[in-house]
């Protein structure tokens, strides 16, 4: 069973994997009966919960006991190579009004203990985590700061400012600038936690 919130993602998700059951559902409401899953899987996704307590409870509610809840989280924006470099490169191009998205939603659910307390206000408990960095490869820092400057509410400050487009081209080239040319690659790190439904 799989589930976005995202119609269009359930779609593509599909479309990649049709051996799954795909489903859209909000994670804070999830349409499934109580305890019917030995396993939930969250693949960064509980950053962008606006209630983590409120869907973590969620998780619990369709486990069965003795269930496992394992999940990821990005690190801290300067832990992760793009993001750093499109945040820096934004700050230079937007000075005093860069959106924060990046920081404080992706990248702002870092600390384990943070993690911990709202997973025991849900009546889970968080048993391991480990630290993963990989390198990320990607076409070109160009496609980096598109995706990230068009696929993120980022978009949403730059719309209808007369000098967009400026931004757009001095972050795209700050980014270049600090991943080089062609076929880049960056550090990636991010936190795997693993809970248990409390009896």
């Amino acid at each position: 069973m799989a589930t976005d919130l995202n119609e269009s993602m359930v779609t593509a998700g599909s479309a990649r994997e049709p051996r799954a059951e795909w489903r859209q559902a909000d994670a804070q409401e999830l349409p499934f009966e109580d305890g019917g899953f030995d396993l939930v899987l969250c693949q960064f996704g509980v950053m962008f919960f606006p209630d983590r307590p409120a869907a973590y409870a969620e998780v619990r509610r369709v486990m069965a006991p003795q269930g496992s809840f394992l999940f990821n989280s990005w690190g801290p924006v300067a832990s992760h190579g793009f993001a750093a470099a499109f945040q820096a490169a934004l700050e230079e191009s937007m000075p005093g009004s860069a959106p924060p998205f990046l920081r404080n939603v992706p990248h702002g659910y870092t600390d384990p203990a943070a993690v911990a307390a709202d997973l025991a206000t849900a009546g889970l408990t968080l048993t391991a985590t480990e630290e993963v960095t990989l390198t990320g490869t990607a076409e070109s820092a160009a496609s980096v700061a598109n995706g990230l400057l068009t696929g993120t509410p980022v978009s949403a400050a730059l719309q209808g400012r007369e000098d967009a487009q400026a931004i757009q081209a001095a972050v795209t080239e700050g980014m270049t600038e600090r991943l080089g040319t062609g076929s880049v690659t960056a550090p990636m790190t991010a936190t795997v936690y693993l809970a248990r439904r409390d009896v």
